[in-house]
């Protein structure tokens, strides 16, 4: 008798430790559920312009004027050089609004927030401006 209250006893927990480890503890009155992937709202405008080096070693974009609507514009740097460049953006008054990193034989991305207007694109690197490393970003 005392052998069959041990087994008894046994068997409740386990039942126990087993229904602990699943089941639905919110309220929604549903099973469980995988959770929904998160969804991320594009502010109002923006967009994505292609900006790139060519294969080589001039020191050029392969776009001298790029189009974006005004909003949050993601510019998407393809580096073909194993020279290091990057892509900075500023205003009419020279302020710099951003850019991407500095990157060699590699790609960066960088997101800045444009009022309409013109900008210029360039590279901050010393003298790749001056070489003609800049073209014109134009947010409408």
């Amino acid at each position: 008798m005392r052998r069959a209250s041990v087994v008894l006893a046994i068997a409740a927990l386990a039942a126990l430790g087993i229904a602990a480890c699943g089941g639905d503890d919110d309220d929604d009155g549903g099973g469980d559920t995988a959770a929904a992937p998160a969804t991320t709202v594009p502010a109002a405008g923006g967009s994505t312009v292609d900006i790139s080096t060519p294969p080589g070693s001039d020191l050029a974009y392969e776009q001298k004027d790029v189009t974006a609507k005004a909003g949050n514009v993601t510019i998407d740097f393809d580096n073909q050089q194993s020279t290091q460049h990057d892509v900075k953006v500023e205003d009419s008054a020279g302020m710099e609004l951003g850019g991407t990193d500095l990157i060699s034989s590699s790609t960066a991305t960088a997101t800045i927030d444009l009022q309409p207007g013109s900008y210029t694109f360039f590279c901050s690197v010393p003298g790749h401006r001056e070489a003609g490393m800049e073209g014109t970003l134009t947010a409408n």
